[in-house]
């Protein structure tokens, strides 16, 4: 193994500030004087307000555009402890403030320490995390500070490409560290479902959400969670990226950077504030683009969203909101090289003389050029939902969200660098998803029970035309083809489910027994005639079913327990039975003609996980064990060559255990230590092809084993602001690498680790020259301070696309060199 990506044990230093405490105490975290404090709950509604613009962009079959202005309403306002100036205080006024309560606490940061409580292993990153990272990356990334959660890919610095993520070694997206059940992590954006669980090719793409400043955090549920919180594709977790909510008070913040190999992104986010009488809005849009980073050829990438959400608060607690989210992504695949010098592999082309490609001969930072490997993706979403919060009495209320979900992906490529070894492909793959689906519950709180009902519908379709013409130029006969296939597939996913969360002993014990019941029905369709298809002779093409339909269903049984054992200190456990529907590549596409249809069975996993957790104002510590078996999982094994799609599969259980581990403890108010763990062992526990191998044992393949990240953040005041720096270490540990032609898992990836270093300035000295400016900030990042030579991800290449290779030819993705970014952000 290339010793260049050996992981060397990093010493973190920091040099601190000498503080000047008193005066420190007398400015807030932005270097602005503190104001008096009102009574809590207390709020305001402006009588006259002054002319406040929002712009926020609503889709449905076309476009809809309302441009919110705020009009002269009589306001609201809550009681306090002074003597009443304004009338009568009624009860839809009391409720009203309640419900803007509710609003203020959504629009503010989310905060691990929040799941103290429950019985759930659940944490949250917030936005101020993002203050630590590059302002290009995307939601995985932000996602990605947590235990457990392994984020890998093509672009590791940004948000625009093929990025996965793992959850506790379950997968989701579409890296190359996804490993065989890799539909199996729910993904939503702001609590609806954005998951493809019909896909065989990662089941979400991480460009969908490319610019995580957009956000106000992300929460991460660990395992299948309570019946309540659960969906279709949850049965390794759940991801819930949260944008910017609207708030009770107006707001505009926009931001630039700039950075290494021409990235930069804008953001800019406004918020109306109450107007007409409960009406409050948000909007926001991001641009980013640059190069990935340290390739010797320009590989461009390019993303733009767009987000908009309006809220309606009424005097009897009723809340309405709807939300518009839109994303347009554009980026050329890296394609790996290998490790080490190769037989035939030259910088250019295969076969063709010239020096050796590879990373130990060509300075690391090489890879194909876009002529001998072209492939490009453009992809494009949009999501309408609505939600409703109805309050029946005091203790009663329904909650329903519906939603539309729109994707199409555009893939087109040419591929010419393995010469006279396989024909010249040129690629054309559109797949389109869309979605649509409504889901509901009852919420009944009591003395000491908290009982909830409810259930979705969720219909979803997925055409998945794959086409590759042996022609010089794309499209240029269609007749002409190399392999053709079409699917469409379909599946209406039923939930219904029940819990009851019960306290005992003032409230120290919390016990949460549910039950849900889970359904899928799922059709395949061949779209395509016969076509004589020359990739296999004797196939009428490429998809060789002619229809499948499955059904299946079953219970899904869980128990919580949350004890709080000390003051600060709660023990607690989890356990539940959970199903999936099998992957995609049970059904259509490549796999039918492998995979007898009776052999699909249903998927499922039994997950156990118990920890503490620890819970104070100036520290939030969490430990747990989790432990998921889970049965029937299905992947494609390749044959040598230059095969494109499997020639068989296999067929396996797994088992994934470890502990996660996260502190993050604020001694004082100026500095913050924080840390992160993740070990784990996940393994199969049966492992078999169709041909007789047997691989019971192996490790899993692309899941880290060891995970670590350990940083220290300081502030100080600095003239008329407040300056801050931030010092972290993120190793990632090695991972099993499968080898595509036997499915066995015998070599290892390199681990490694990134220094990472920010410098950040708030100040108001600037406020007196910008009307309306709350404060402006600048930022300095350099990531990979160390310039670690590093492999983003590795795999063993043979059987795919390259030729004739050893078993042991390793191939590596370039993680980022040293980089630098800038940002300069205003808050009005």
């Amino acid at each position: 193994m290339n010793t260049a990506f050996t992981s060397s044990t990093s010493l973190i230093t920091l040099t601190a500030f000498f503080m000047d405490w008193p005066a420190f105490l007398r400015v807030s975290d932005i270097g602005i004087a503190a104001k008096p404090r009102r009574n809590k709950g207390e709020y305001e509604m402006y009588k006259k307000l002054p002319l406040k613009p929002l712009l926020v962009a609503i889709a449905a079959t076309g476009a809809l555009s309302i441009t919110v202005m705020a009009a002269a309403q009589t306001g609201v306002t809550a009681p306090t402890t002074s003597a009443p100036t304004r009338g009568a205080i009624n009860v839809g006024r009391v409720s009203a403030g309640l419900a803007l309560n509710t609003l203020d606490k959504a629009s503010k940061k989310v905060d691990s320490s929040n799941y103290a409580e429950s019985a759930q292993s659940k944490l949250a990153v917030s936005s101020d995390q993002l203050k630590f990272m590059a302002p290009n990356v995307g939601a995985f990334q932000l996602a990605g500070r947590l235990p457990g959660v392994v984020v890998l890919g093509s672009n590791p610095n940004s948000g625009v490409g093929g990025n996965s993520l793992n959850i506790n070694g379950f997968g989701v997206g579409t890296g190359p560290t996804v490993n065989t059940h890799f539909n199996a992590i729910q993904v939503n954006f702001d609590g609806i479902p954005l998951s493809n669980p019909l896909s065989g090719d990662g089941g979400f793409y991480s460009v969908e959400v490319p610019i995580a400043q957009l956000l106000s955090g992300v929460t991460v549920s660990y395992g299948p969670g309570n019946p309540d919180d659960r969906w279709q594709s949850s049965i390794g977790g759940t991801v819930n990226f949260i944008p910017v909510q609207p708030s009770s008070k107006p707001s505009v913040k926009v931001s630039t950077s700039y950075g290494s190999y021409g990235s930069q992104t804008e953001l800019a986010i406004a918020k109306s504030g109450l107007f007409a009488n409960g009406w409050t809005a948000v909007a926001g849009f991001g641009h980013t683009s640059g190069e990935v980073a340290g390739l010797e050829y320009n590989y461009p990438t390019q993303a733009n969203v767009f987000y908009g959400k309006i809220e309606k608060l009424s005097n009897n607690g009723d809340r309405y909101s709807f939300g518009f989210y839109t994303s347009r992504a554009q980026y050329l695949s890296v394609p790996t090289i290998p490790l080490s010098p190769l037989g035939g592999y030259t910088v250019n082309g295969y076969n063709v003389p010239g020096a050796p490609l590879s990373e130990q001969t060509s300075g690391f930072y090489s890879t194909k050029t876009p002529q001998q490997s072209y492939f490009q993706y453009s992809d494009n979403m949009w999501l309408l939902y609505g939600k409703q919060h109805w309050k029946l009495s005091e203790g009663e209320s329904i909650d329903n969200k519906v939603w539309f979900k729109h994707s199409h992906r555009v893939h087109i490529g040419h591929g010419t660098y393995y010469g006279d070894t396989s024909p010249t492909m040129d690629e054309y793959y559109p797949p389109i998803f869309y979605t649509v689906g409504d889901r509901l519950g009852y919420t009944a709180k009591m003395s000491n029970n908290v009982i909830k009902l409810g259930g979705y519908l969720y219909y979803m379709n997925y055409k998945n035309p794959f086409i590759l013409y042996n022609a010089p130029v794309l499209h240029e006969s269609v007749g002409n083809f190399y392999y053709d296939a079409n699917n469409d597939t379909s599946q209406l996913s039923e939930f219904i489910y029940g819990q009851d969360s019960v306290s005992l002993f003032d409230r120290r014990l919390q016990i949460t027994p549910g039950v849900a019941y889970a359904a899928y029905q799922t059709t395949d369709a061949n779209l395509l005639p016969p076509t004589g298809s020359p990739l296999l002779p004797g196939k009428i093409n490429g998809t060789f079913d002619s229809g499948v339909f499955t059904s299946f269903g079953g219970f899904e049984p869980s128990l919580g327990v949350n004890f709080q054992a000390l003051k600060h200190l709660y023990v607690y456990g989890y356990a539940a039975r959970t199903n999936a529907n099998p992957e995609n590549e049970s059904y259509g596409n490549e796999y039918t003609f492998y995979i007898d249809p009776q052999k699909i069975k249903l998927v499922n996993n039994t997950d156990f996980e118990i920890g503490i957790k620890y819970k104070r104002k100036d520290i939030f510590a969490s430990v747990n064990y989790f432990h998921d078996q889970v049965i029937n999982m299905v992947e494609g094994i390749y044959a040598n060559g230059t095969a494109l799609f499997p020639t068989g599969y296999k067929l396996g259980n797994a088992l994934y255990q470890g502990v996660n581990f996260q502190i993050s403890w604020t001694p004082v108010y100026w500095l913050n230590v924080y840390a992160s763990a993740n070990v784990q062992h996940p393994y199969y526990t049966k492992l078999e092809t169709n041909s007789g191998g047997n691989f019971s044992g192996n490790i899993l393949s692309g899941v880290p084993l060891r995970t670590f990240l350990v940083g220290l953040s300081y502030k100080k005041i600095v003239g008329s602001g407040v300056a801050s720096v931030n010092l972290d270490d993120h190793y990632i540990g090695a991972a099993g690498m499968a080898n595509p032609i036997t499915g066995d898992v015998t070599l290892r990836t390199n681990p490694y680790n990134l220094v990472n270093l920010t410098l950040g300035y708030k100040t108001t000295i600037f406020d007196k020259y910008i009307p309306a400016l709350k404060y402006m900030g600048f930022q300095l990042g350099l990531y990979n301070l160390l310039d670690r030579k590093y492999n983003e991800s590795e795999s063993i290449g043979s059987g795919i696309n390259e030729p004739g290779l050893p078993a042991n030819a390793v191939f590596g993705t370039q993680g980022a060199p040293r980089t630098i970014f800038g940002t300069v952000t205003m808050k009005f």
